[in-house]
């Protein structure tokens, strides 16, 4: 799923196929990897994620704010950003990120 964007590296899911976990480097903006990491949880190219999901990043969180705040991925991990995003179809994806590169994307449960 990476061969769009080699500095997003996936570091693995939890025992759930709904959830992944992402890393990012100076090399990619914190809010560019964390559609890389929804892409791959939706299991859809990163290319067709708008008309896939049926949204775009800007639509939930400013993505200039996310890059400000996370840097270049590079921080101790003191600086945790989280927010929930909303496919066109109703699947919520919670996403957490943080200053040292990190990830995590867990698609939510619809009925809870």
């Amino acid at each position: 799923m990476n061969a769009t964007n080699p500095a997003v590296r996936e570091l693995g899911t939890d025992s759930s196929p709904d959830a992944i976990e992402y890393e990012y480097d100076a090399e990619t903006p914190a809010s560019i990897a964390v559609v890389h990491a929804i892409c791959a949880v939706a299991d859809v190219d990163p290319l067709e994620a708008p008309t896939a999901l049926g949204f775009v990043l800007h639509e939930h969180v400013d993505p200039g704010a996310i890059d400000t705040l996370l840097g270049d991925g590079t921080g101790d991990g003191n600086v945790v950003v989280s927010f929930d995003v909303s496919d066109d179809q109703g699947q919520v994806y919670a996403v957490e990120i943080s200053d040292d590169g990190r990830i995590g994307v867990r698609a939510l449960d619809s009925a809870g």
